[in-house]
């Protein structure tokens, strides 16, 4: 077990799933007021060597972004500047219009959970302030209006965890702010924006990776690490193995369940989810404290299955070790990027085979390395990173890398 102090792991948390940039054009300033499109893609190109790059500029260089999309539209909003404040901008990309646009959160933030709700919504919940304190705020962008409004979190936290089932959206976990630290708050927002809540039935509270399937209405909550002694100032942090499992019940409302223990506990691993099929790769795992605190990153794919609702008991590799990795689903792949800096190639996991696809032509491949990176997906064929920090670490960055799958 290893024991950290409250303020080093909030700022430890802060760091997301996860380098110069490429004089590309900057966005519009204008503000979006118009929603193109809420048809489902048009399918996507099989090869990924087939897959057409273009790049963009941030407004501002940024990093801890939270990043989501919705209809043709892709948001990266709030996030860390290089002066160290957070900032309320969002960055529009419409897929439709090839055009960008700016609006604003109505605070700045970081450490935002980002995600969608039944096809319309683009949400952005809780976060950070400057003073480190959990907000209960929810940004909530409407599609079919190009509106925005907000709604509250019943419980206040940091990096919430978003699951998207299809008609209802869990906001899962986060940052507490107080001696728990880790929360085990769950809000349910419906497609009406009403607002549930519930409590994870957890040994010990998590904060986990969230992994939507939202064509299947199944999520999990998984990995990620545990607190072993909520209420002490001087919590006992520990990889968890815990995972719960959310879904769509009969009467179209949404459950969980806690019963499926993750493979191998670690920390910082990255998922997705397509066609049913959950991976969860990446992370590092800690060594015996006894001689030294020794960190290895590891290049393992762990992979549930919602159709057996079982871990398989044969885990696949990485091309490298990747700790934080970005990862987001395109069509019927699962892609791992960023989250090392041995390598800029994409490890792409076939999910029809169960088999990685070779990517020895080096293609696709990140331009520049970079590491606290926003990704989100446009349309089930569109994988967009942008922002994070560049050169180890000392600089952020506003490039944007769009790997354009979509026929």
């Amino acid at each position: 077990m290893h024991h950290v102090s409250s303020s080093l792991l909030a700022i430890a948390s802060l760091v997301t799933f996860a380098r110069s940039s490429l004089g590309l054009a900057i966005p519009d300033t204008a503000p979006t007021d118009t929603y193109t499109s809420t048809q489902p893609g048009t399918g996507y190109i099989e090869d990924p060597r087939g897959w057409k790059f273009s790049g963009g500029m941030l407004t501002v260089p940024r990093s801890r972004i939270a990043a989501t999309s919705v209809g043709q539209l892709a948001f990266f909003a709030g996030g860390l500047l290089e002066n160290g404040t957070y900032t309320d901008t969002v960055d529009i990309y419409n897929k439709q219009t090839n055009k960008w646009s700016v609006a604003h959160l109505s605070s700045g933030r970081s450490s935002i959970g980002a995600g969608s709700i039944a096809g319309r919504y683009a949400i952005f919940a809780g976060g950070l302030d400057d003073s480190f304190k959990p907000m209960s705020i929810v940004d909530v962008f409407d599609a079919e209006t190009s509106k925005w409004s907000t709604i509250d979190l019943r419980t206040p936290r940091g990096s919430p965890q978003i699951i998207n089932l299809g008609s209802t959206t869990a906001i899962v976990g986060g940052l507490s702010g107080d001696l728990q630290y880790l929360s085990n708050a769950v809000d349910y927002v419906d497609a009406g924006l009403d607002i549930t809540n519930a409590t994870l039935q957890l040994r010990y509270p998590q904060f986990g990776v969230a992994i939507s399937d939202k064509a299947g209405g199944v999520g999990l909550f998984t990995a990620g690490y545990q607190n072993n002694d909520p209420g002490n100032r001087f919590n006992d942090f520990e990889a968890s193995n815990q995972t719960t499992v959310f879904s769509i019940t009969s009467n179209s409302s949404a459950s969980f369940v806690s019963d499926q223990k993750f493979p191998y506990p670690r920390w910082g691993a990255g998922g997705a989810a397509a066609n049913g099929v959950f991976a969860v790769g990446g992370g590092h795992v800690f060594g015996d404290t006894s001689t030294g605190s020794q960190t290895t990153v590891v290049d393992r794919v762990d992979i549930y299955s919602a159709a057996t609702g079982q871990w398989s008991g044969r885990p696949l590799e990485l091309s490298v070790p990747r700790d934080y990795p970005l990862v987001q689903a395109v069509g019927d792949y699962i892609v791992f990027v960023s989250g090392t800096d041995q390598s800029k190639d994409f490890d792409i996991l076939d999910t029809r085979s169960g088999a990685f696809v070779d990517n020895l032509n080096h293609k696709p491949a990140l331009y520049t390395l970079r590491s606290d990176a926003a990704a989100t997906t446009i349309d089930n064929c569109m994988f967009i990173v942008a922002g994070g920090l560049v050169y180890q670490g000392r600089n952020a960055t506003a490039s944007v890398e769009m790997f354009n799958a979509c026929k």
